[in-house]
Order: structure tokens, then C-alpha cells, then sequence
């Protein structure tokens, strides 16, 4: 074989092979820098994948939290809504149920809830409220009064009947402001202001003003302008059958509603002063004027009513739970009566003093009252309607001498214990009150000697059955022991069967 021949069929053999080797790389499986390739192209696929799901989930996020927000705005403009309109509901019982004077109830309060009437005028309400009382009573001899009785008089008769008179109707404005003060608006009447002249006038009766004013809260201090009750002994006992006018006045409970101008600072939560100007009210107005007003001793006198009062009030006292409170007020005023020919003046100062309080000496046992002290208190029948004494007569010797104008001091004042058994879902209460007004003799005494009011001590009992918190029953039993100069003692007694519905 020829040697040239085979190194040219080897070298071509070698090339072939190495074209073969080549090809079949060319054609196998990925190297190392393939697969890094596709890795890098695999996670950046992934990552795009996860950035559109966290857009999603935070897209979700927002549309939940705008969902929440929504719920929670929904849920507090309800609760703010009934919030409101319990408290509406609140203040129309605290001044529908009171028959007089605010004086802590005995009787504890019922579960249900009484269903305000009302319409809104823009961001005030205006709300309706009022009590309709029936009455029957029945008397066993004469007095000033049939169905609201204060003394038993030397003449007249007893007998029965019955009344809506005390009925009151009145309006609320509240929820408004006036500059940054809250405020709130009253008008109230009831139908005790007299009768008709004519024959079937005694269930005529005519409308009475009763409390007339707007009130200016700021945050420990209120200002009241209008009619509203006395701040000297501000207290009255509890009953269904004295409500225009409250039990034992004129036996130890002076009271009274003035046009005024009235405020109250709260030192603290338990600690308020107040203090009123007032419109002079003497006892003595004429009564042979129905239509134009004319001068009262009083307003001769040029002086206003001057009155005050501090009161220390508790949410839970004496350790019972229940609220009470103690107070001490003062009154001052002048009358100014001319008599004789020429004219004579005389001026007669109007002085008072009272404590008034309300105690809690267990949880179904509450004790209420008043004690006073004064001199020519007749605006707030004190003295049993006698402020002073125009004949008065000094003794000189064994004769007497006039003089002059005298002012009749008294002293008294009223007692209510007030009991609530466990029976009847706390729904029935009983009341035992008694009051007196005993005026110093010796002002009394007259040159012409006259049947003049020396005491007047009265006692009564109570029960009362709240049917419903809008409907209450209740019956009362009444004596009267009236003292007179000449003629002694006169009694009475009243029983009164009465019902009243609030709204």
C-alpha cells in the first residue's frame, strides 16, 4: 500500500470525524449558560406575576378600608341619633312628670320608655308636653279653696266635686344656641286662673301663666330670663291632688314663680350657687282689677326681690345610691303701704330664710322637706297670706295705742317621708306630709279686733300607683286645723281621688 495514500485517507477520515463531533454538539442538550438564561427569563416572569398580585391585594386593601369607614360612620350616626333622642325623651320627663317644684322622686324609675312628640325646626326641636289631671274631691266643711284647699275658713259649706283645672299644657324649645351658649325655651300654662262670671263658669276654667323662659347654658354656668319658680324654698312635697298649686302651702311651704333674671354657677359637681333678681310679688296686688295692672306695695317700694341659694347635691348619699341634697336660701324685697289722711308712709322690709333638702335614708325610704323663717312673706304665702298688719296696736299699760303698720313675722315649714314597698314592680309609692305655719301673735294684734289667721297646721297621706310611666292613680286624705283670733279653731277634711296623664 502506498504510504502517501494512507496519511491522505487518514487525515481525511480525522476531518470527518471532527465534522461529525461538532454537528452532534451542535445537537445535544443545553450547556450551563442556557439553562442561567433561562432562569433569569423564568423569575422575571414570576416577579411580574407577584407585583400584579400585591397591585390586587392593595387595591382590595383600599376598597375594604373605604368599606369600614363607611359602617362605622353609619353606626355612629345612629347611636348619635339615639342618643338624642333619649335625651329629648329624658328632659320631656323631667319636666311632664314633676308636678311642681324639681324635687328628687322617691319612686324609682321604670324600665320603659316614654316616646317623645316633637318637630325639628332646623337645628332646634320644638316639643309639645303636658299633664291632663282629673280630680274629684269632697270637703266636710268650708274652706278657701274646694279642690285645691290651703285653710279651713270660719264660713262656708263642704262638699263634693270634681275638676280638670290643674290640667297644663306646654312647649320646649331646645338643641339651639345662642352665641356659644346651648339653650332652651319654656312656655307653660294650666287652667287656674279663675272662672268666668256666669252661672256654669267652675268648668270654664280660664288659662294661667306658669313658667315663661329662656335658659343659657355654658359649661358651669346658666343664665334664666322669664318666669320661673322662687329660689327661696324651692322645695314641694309629692301629690296627684295639689298641683297648681303645691301641697301644704300656706302650712309651711312657701313658694312662689317670678319674672326674674337667675344665675347659677356650679363651683364643682356638688357644690351651686344661684342668685336671682326678681319682680316684685307682695301679696297685696288688687283684686278688683281683671285687666290693667296697678302698683303692689312691692313695686312701690322700688326695690326688687333680691334672692339666693347654695345647695350641695350628691349622685349617691348618706351611702344609699340614690341622689339627694341640702340647701340654705334667702329672700329680701320691701313693701311700702301709705295710710292715714294725709298719707303716711310706711316701708316694711320682706325677709326670709329656709333650708330645704332632699335625703335618701334608704333605697325605698326618702325624706323631703323645708324650714323657714320670715317676716311679711304673704308673695309666697307665707304667714298664711298675711304680710302685715295695717292696725296694729301696741299695749300701754292695760289700753291700747296704735302702731302704725307692722310686718308679720312666721316661722314653719314641712315634712314628707316618702316609701316604696318591693311589691308591684316599685310601681306603687306611699306619702305621709305634714306642715306649719304659725305667725307671731303679737303682730297680729289690732285696735279693732279682727278674725286674723294665727296657725294653720295641716297633715295628709298619700298613695300613688304609676299605671304606665305617662299614667299615674292615686288617692290622698287631708286635715286642716286653722286658727283664728276670735273665733278659734276650724278643721276640714279633704279627700281627693285623682289620675294624671303625661305626654
Amino acid at each position: 500500500m502506498n504510504v502517501r495514500s494512507s496519511s491522505t485517507t487518514v487525515l481525511f477520515s480525522l476531518v470527518w470525524l471532527f465534522c461529525g463531533i461538532t454537528w452532534v454538539a451542535a445537537q445535544g442538550p443545553a450547556g450551563p449558560a442556557d439553562k442561567v438564561t433561562d432562569t433569569v427569563k423564568e423569575r422575571s416572569s414570576e416577579s411580574d406575576k407577584i407585583s400584579r398580585l400585591e397591585d390586587q391585594i392593595e387595591a382590595m386593601q383600599r376598597q375594604l378600608d373605604e368599606l369600614k369607614a363607611m359602617v362605622r360612620d353609619l353606626t355612629e350616626q345612629k347611636a348619635k341619633d339615639g342618643k338624642d333622642e333619649l335625651a329629648g325623651s329624658s328632659q320631656g320627663r323631667s319636666e311632664t312628670y314633676v308636678a311642681e317644684k324639681p324635687v328628687p322622686s322617691s319612686v324609682p324609675p321604670l324600665p320603659q320608655e316614654k316616646r317623645e312628640l316633637g318637630i325639628d325646626l332646623g337645628h332646634a326641636r320644638l316639643t309639645p308636653y303636658g299633664s291632663i289631671y282629673f280630680n274629684a274631691f269632697s270637703n266636710s266643711g268650708g274652706t278657701n279653696n274646694a279642690d285645691v284647699p290651703l285653710f279651713a275658713t270660719l264660713a262656708g259649706r263642704g262638699g263634693t266635686g270634681a275638676s280638670l283645672r290643674q290640667t297644663r299644657l306646654g312647649l320646649r324649645l331646645d338643641r339651639f344656641r345662642i352665641g356659644n351658649a346651648n339653650a332652651t325655651a319654656v312656655l307653660e300654662t294650666d287652667f287656674f286662673g279663675g272662672f268666668p262670671s256666669v252661672g256654669i263658669g267652675e268648668n270654664f276654667g280660664v288659662v294661667r301663666l306658669r313658667l315663661a323662659n329662656v335658659r343659657l347654658n355654658w359649661e358651669r354656668t346658666s343664665l334664666t330670663v322669664g318666669q320661673d319658680w322662687s329660689l327661696f324654698a324651692p322645695s314641694n312635697p309629692t301629690s296627684l291632688a295639689a298641683a297648681a298649686i303645691p301641697q301644704l302651702a300656706a302650712s309651711g311651704n312657701n313658694w312662689a314663680r317670678l319674672p326674674q333674671v337667675k344665675i347659677e354657677h356650679n363651683l364643682n359637681s356638688s357644690l351651686a350657687l344661684q342668685f336671682a333678681v326678681a319682680a316684685q310679688q307682695t301679696g297685696d296686688s288688687a283684686t278688683n282689677a281683671p285687666f290693667f295692672l296697678q302698683p303692689n306695695s312691692g313695686s312701690a317700694a322700688r326695690i326688687p326681690f333680691l334672692q339666693g341659694r347654695v345647695a350641695y347635691s350628691r349622685p349617691s348619699m348618706l351611702g344609699t345610691g340614690s341622689p339627694g341634697s341640702v340647701a340654705l336660701s334667702g329672700h329680701y324685697g320691701r313693701s311700702r303701704v301709705l295710710i292715714g289722711t294725709p298719707a303716711v308712709r310706711h316701708d316694711i322690709d320682706s325677709v326670709g330664710v329656709a333650708a330645704d333638702w332632699a335625703l335618701p335614708l334608704h333605697k325605698r325610704l326618702r325624706l323631703t322637706g323645708e324650714a323657714f323663717f320670715g317676716r311679711n312673706l304673704a308673695g309666697s304665702q307665707g304667714g298664711i297670706f298675711q304680710g302685715y298688719n295695717t292696725e296694729f296696736a301696741l299695749m300701754s299699760g292695760s289700753d291700747l295705742v296704735p302702731g302704725g303698720v307692722r310686718g308679720i313675722a312666721t316661722r314653719g315649714g314641712w315634712i314628707q317621708v316618702g316609701f316604696t314597698p318591693a311589691v308591684l314592680r316599685d310601681r306603687f309609692s306611699l306619702y305621709s306630709s305634714i306642715g306649719i305655719d304659725d305667725p307671731r301673735d303679737r303682730d297680729l294684734v289690732t285696735i279693732v279686733p279682727r278674725d286674723l289667721r294665727t296657725r294653720n297646721l295641716t297633715y295628709a297621706f298619700d298613695a300613688i300607683y304609676k299605671v304606665t310611666p305617662q299614667f299615674s292613680i292615686g288617692a290622698e286624705y287631708r286635715r286642716f286645723w286653722s286658727t283664728w283670733t276670735l273665733s278659734g279653731r276650724r278643721t276640714n277634711n279633704h279627700v281627693n281621688l285623682g289620675a294624671v296623664y303625661s305626654f
